[in-house]
């Protein structure tokens, strides 16, 4: 299985708007969103998708309550987890969360095949004992291209793309 991986939106929306082209071109229809919408307003583009959107929050999530509204009332798709998730795909078992200090430490429990973090705006992987812990980039744009990343539950390896 395929599941996009990606992080840092920081309410730009022409941004996101080519991530999930992307991802729809890839035929991609689970996805991971590291954290920091920063305003309810990319939650209602993300809302649109067609798959499902497995999202925490980040520090620079600023209104939670109407993120947290448009995910229950309106958006079903996607799947607010708070600050920290645990997935299965298959046999893949995944922890996500905004922070890559915390990140990491999961990653070194042996608990995982995979951690995904953002926040630091820059992509990276890193492999910690038997787990890939990877952070996707960032879709603002702050810090240089948007990236985001595409993640293989078969192989437990990642491709990063820029957006």
């Amino acid at each position: 299985m395929l599941i996009g991986i990606f992080s840092d939106v920081h309410d730009n929306l022409e941004n996101l708007k080519r991530t999930l082209l992307f991802f729809n071109s890839r035929q991609i229809s689970t996805l991971i969103f590291c954290g920091d919408f920063c305003s309810p307003i990319p939650a209602r583009l993300m809302g649109a998708f067609e798959g499902e959107i497995h999202c925490v929050f980040g520090n620079g999530d600023g209104d939670r309550f109407t993120i947290s509204k448009f995910a229950n009332n309106e958006f079903k798709n996607l799947k607010l987890h708070g600050e920290h998730a645990e997935l299965n795909f298959g046999n893949a078992k995944i922890a996500v969360t905004h922070y890559p200090l915390y990140g990491k430490a999961l990653a070194s429990t042996g608990d995982y095949n995979a951690v995904f973090s953002g926040h630091t705006h820059e992509k990276s992987e890193e492999r910690i004992n038997d787990c890939l812990w990877v952070n996707p980039g960032e879709i603002m744009g702050w810090k240089g291209t948007p990236t985001c990343a595409i993640y293989n539950t078969e192989t437990n390896a990642v491709d990063f793309f820029e957006i």
